[in-house]
């Protein structure tokens, strides 16, 4: 019985990861635009996306502190920022854990170096605006944007950084 239980909540939990990777690759697919949404800073200030993307390819790394693989993917993803300065690039860091996690999101981005303004998915009435456009579940959760802010490349969990140069690269 221990065996069968284990056995379907594996299937489970492979039918969902195959789905969602399934969905990230249909809105790259479609090309999806990132909608109007307006994010604030942990220091109160609004910030609109498509402004923040405007002419840029723009990478949007979706994380939060209790994410073990954020810890891991974090580095590569500012390195790979670093990397790109000097192109017409934006690195946009978006924390997942609510407005009551802020003190700790913002001691891991001040411990990692994360550019600032660091942006917190938080929307009114307890929505989540990032996470809702792009049906986003999974932290991190990874959007590459070109420059007219279509969405070319999406990946979740653990960055295939290769895949993600190339499609950067090929954005410019």
């Amino acid at each position: 019985m221990k065996k069968l239980l284990i056995l379907t909540l594996g299937i489970c939990l492979l039918t969902f990861c195959g789905i969602r990777g399934q969905n990230a690759q249909a809105l790259v697919k479609e090309g999806k635009a990132l909608p109007e949404i307006s994010l604030p800073d942990t220091e109160g200030q609004t910030h609109n996306l498509i402004e923040l993307t405007k002419d840029k390819v723009s990478l949007i790394v979706y994380w939060s502190v209790s994410c073990p693989h954020c810890r891991v993917e974090m580095p590569k993803m500012l390195n790979l920022a670093k990397q790109l300065t000097g192109n017409p690039f934006t690195l946009i860091m978006v924390n997942a854990d609510g407005p009551e996690m802020k003190g700790a999101a913002l001691k891991m981005a001040e411990f990692y170096g994360i550019p600032q303004p660091l942006l917190l998915d938080n929307g009114p009435r307890d929505t989540m605006p990032l996470a809702d456009a792009f049906d986003l579940v999974a932290t991190p959760s990874i959007l590459v944007l070109d420059r007219r802010g279509k969405m070319i490349h999406a990946q979740e969990v653990e960055a295939d950084m290769d895949k993600l140069k190339e499609a950067i690269i090929q954005a410019f």
